[in-house]
């Protein structure tokens, strides 16, 4: 028998009725129930055609949990209908300890009481959270500030997320609201407001919400740097080619020349030093490419004649 089930087997495990989602197989991600659980791997339900073999990423709804439980791998060991065998083969160690933890409440509680109320009870983003939010910014804030509290490292992940899709765009009313809480805010409602931004990248109206935080806390350098990040960072709308990054920034340069004009000085001051420090980027980003296709020439050169013969490049 294989090692890795012997192992899963020779561990404690308990009787579960939580709904997942599943994702890897060879159809498209859907959904499963979890009907037993150990600190190595479980039993999964699934009308997904399942094959032993396959490697799936499963996120589990644990009651009392407000974000499901994720493995990053779980592979099938044996299938028998719409039952499937799973080996935890790769586990971050955030969610191993949490899944530890979950193991540790369930083997000192009465494994016979799992009713509907385990299937019912489910994290917010399986309960379509995401459509009460988007119809309040408040709320959504509110949520995202404190889940943002409870795990910095995962919010872009998790939270942030889940806030992206209530709101796929960055909405005036609800910059309209981030800029009061950094106005109003410490150091982590910017945090938390530098970390929601990276989902709207290419939204121009994160351009106030940004000058709020420069206007705030421009003396912070640990924030300043974050915002630097932020503007410096290439959106969706990225344009494509070999200058793809060059233009890019060329594109945030001259948006940050309309915040020149801005009556605050701390906001002048940083639009006029990140504009020549966007400028050395660009002029360094386009030398780098500049010699990268340089080097392709030479070499295709030399691949298709077999020497060089005097071959000297054209000036860009």
């Amino acid at each position: 028998m294989n090692s890795k089930i012997e192992e899963q087997r020779s561990e404690p495990r308990v009787s579960v009725r939580y709904h997942a989602l599943v994702s890897g197989s060879v159809q498209s991600a859907g959904r499963g129930t979890i009907l037993d659980l150990s600190r190595s791997g479980c039993r999964l339900e699934t009308p997904l055609l399942m094959l032993a073999g396959l490697s799936l990423e499963l996120r589990i709804a644990v009651p009392g949990l407000e974000w499901a439980l994720m493995i990053d791998g779980a592979d099938v060991q044996w299938v028998s209908e719409e039952t499937v065998g799973l080996a935890f083969v790769r586990i971050r160690e955030t969610e191993r300890q949490r899944l530890h933890d979950v193991m540790t409440t369930q083997l000192t509680q009465n494994t016979n009481n799992h009713g509907d109320e385990q299937v019912t009870r489910m994290p917010i983003e399986f309960q379509g959270l995401e459509a009460v939010l988007s119809q309040s910014p408040e709320l959504a804030i509110s949520k995202g500030l404190a889940w943002f509290a409870q795990d910095r490292s995962e919010f872009r992940f998790r939270g942030g997320s889940l806030l992206s899709r209530a709101f796929p765009t960055c909405t005036p009313e609800l910059a309209s609201m981030l800029v009061e809480l950094v106005s109003t805010g410490s150091d982590q409602e910017a945090d938390f407001t530098l970390a929601l931004l990276q989902n709207y990248l290419d939204s121009p109206s994160i351009d106030g919400v940004l000058k709020e935080i420069v206007s705030r806390f421009s003396h912070d350098d640990r924030i300043m740097v974050g915002v630097r990040t932020l503007i410096n960072s290439p959106g969706a709308g990225t344009p494509s080619g070999e200058f793809r990054l060059a233009n890019a920034w060329q594109i945030k340069k001259d948006g940050l020349t309309h915040w020149l004009t801005d009556g605050r000085s701390a906001i002048t001051t940083f639009a006029g030093q990140h504009i020549e420090e966007l400028g050395r980027m660009i002029a360094a980003e386009r030398h780098r490419v500049e010699a990268e296709l340089e080097r392709r020439e030479r070499s295709r050169h030399e691949d298709e004649s077999g020497h060089d013969h005097g071959y000297r490049p054209k000036p860009f």
